[in-house]
Formats: C-alpha cells, structure tokens, sequence
C-alpha cells in the first residue's frame, strides 16, 4: 500500500512525455547555469534523482480495460479508515468526552473527587498499553484493564455482538478514535477532556507535562529535565460567570492562577484567597503563588 501510494519521481521520468521535459529542463539549465555549476554544488535531491535507475518506457507494463485494479490490503483499509477519520473530525476527538458527571448535586468530598479525577484519565483508554506492561510485570492487577474501553470492546467481540457488527460495517470507528487520541496525546503531552463537573455544569479540563531543561537552577548540561506539570480548567458559573483556573507544579512548588471575566467575580474571590491557602498548607501542598485577575479579553 505504501508503495503504491508513495510518488516515485523516477517513473514519472520513464514515460516518453516526461523523459522530454527532462532532457529539455537539462539543455535550459546547462545553458543558463553556465560557470555557475563549477562553484555551486549540486542540491542532494538533484544528486538522489541523478543516481535514480531510470525504467525505459518500452519495459513499462502496458495498462488496458482488462487491468486489475489495485487492492489494498486490510492493514492498510485499517490505517485509512484510521487517518480518514482523523481529517473528519480532529478537534472533536482529540478531547475525551465524560459521559456521566464526576459527582453529584451534593458537595463533593475532596478525596472522592481528586479519585475521579485521577480515574477519568487514568482508566480512559489512552495509556492502556503501558497498562498492560505494568500488569504483565504484576505491578498492575487485571481487574484495573478489565475497566478500560479497549478490554471492555474485545470482550463484546467474545460475545459475538461487535464481531457481528463489524462484519456488516467495516472497522470499528471507535477504535480507529481511540487511535487518534493516544497519538494526539503522545505527539502533544497533554490530555484534553470534556465533561460535567456536575449535572449540568460544563467543565472543561487540560493536563499537560512540560519539561525545563538543566534541571530547576539551570545545573549541569547532562542533568535530568525538570518535569513541569499543568492542569488548568474552564467554567462558566451561574454567580460568577466565566471563571478559568491553571495550577502549575513545578517540583514542590504550586503556582495557581485564576481568571475571570468580570472584576466583582475577581473580587469575590480574592475574598477567599486566605481559605484555599490554609487547604492546601493542611494538604501538605505548600503554595508558592497565587494570583486572581480579570482577563483582558471578555471571551469568556
């Protein structure tokens, strides 16, 4: 497949029509290039394309009605229905889409809470093959796979009912998604879900690893890379509108900051400043900085 997708200069040199244009581009580039060409080298595709096996045209295969039409084999349909489906709807997948709300109506208890928010990600499908290395090396048990989309699709297939259904309509979309995600996320460094905080209440929430090189202090050259995490999240609220939150972990140190649009919501807030301090220091997470402003912008 990759064959015979991959243009090939070459052979579009080996027809009659191309060869001309190649020996007439030649006679007009020698004769303008003149004492240029003894002092300016060859670019490498000129000297690739120059070394190339040209195939007469006399040897070419001849192609008629009776021609048999090249097929794809069904590793390749797999990889285009994979990319084809990328093109149709990137932005939608590459977001994780929360189908319940992470908690309910009531006041959310902070441990439960950073659990589902740890689980939304973690058992989401998108890290499922180190899962499954961690569990082959016994450090994972197969209960946590046996949660994982992927896991949850092949035992459907055990029962015949996605096997059925793949037959019928071709390669499962859900996978070729899942696909596009992982990749998404690998070429990123981040992770993008939207859901509901709670029934009703849109979030959205980012996870992104960043790294700083030389270590916090800029140290030696062949230090390990300071790993910087950044999550950040998005509301729109009844009482205090649009209100966004970036919290950055760098190595001990939390840095927090919060946006809205509005300056009286700006002002709320900083009212409570002391309080969500004072958590996070019982938390054991000192903060190292906290700032709340208005956005410059009212895009909410």
């Amino acid at each position: 497949a990759a064959g015979a997708a991959t243009p090939n200069p070459a052979a579009a040199l080996a027809t009659p029509a191309g060869a001309a244009n190649a020996q007439a581009a030649a006679t007009l580039a020698a004769g303008s290039a003149g004492s240029a060409d003894a002092v300016k080298p060859q670019s490498l595709a000129a000297t690739l394309l120059g070394k190339a096996p040209l195939t007469p045209a006399s040897d070419l295969p001849e192609l008629s009605a009776n021609t048999p039409q090249p097929t794809l084999s069904s590793a390749a349909r797999v990889l285009t229905t994979i990319l084809s489906t990328a093109q149709a709807g990137q932005a939608a997948q590459a977001a994780l889409i929360g189908k319940t709300a992470l908690f309910g109506n009531s006041a959310p208890d902070t441990d439960e809470l950073a659990q589902k928010l740890h689980d939304t990600i973690s058992k989401s499908g998108l890290f499922y093959e180190s899962h499954v290395a961690e569990w082959a090396k016994g450090e994972r048990p197969i209960a946590d796979l046996m949660r994982e989309p992927q896991m949850q699709r092949l035992l459907q297939q055990q029962g015949g009912e996605t096997a059925a259904r793949a037959a019928a309509s071709g390669p499962d979309l859900s996978a070729a998604q899942m696909i596009n995600q992982q990749l998404h996320t690998q070429e990123q460094n981040r992770v993008l879900w939207h859901g509901q905080a709670w029934p009703g209440q849109e979030m959205q929430w980012e996870v992104r690893r960043d790294q700083r090189e030389g270590g916090q202090d800029g140290g030696e050259a062949d230090a390990e890379p300071e790993q910087i995490w950044r999550s950040g999240v998005r509301f729109r609220l009844p009482l205090l509108g649009a209100v966004s939150a970036a919290v950055t972990l760098v190595g001990d140190q939390v840095h927090i900051q919060v946006q809205t649009d509005s300056d009286g919501s700006a002002t709320t807030l900083r009212a409570y400043a002391s309080q969500l301090e004072s958590a996070m220091a019982a938390a054991g997470a000192q903060l190292s900085s906290l700032t709340i402003s208005q956005e410059d912008d009212h895009g909410g």
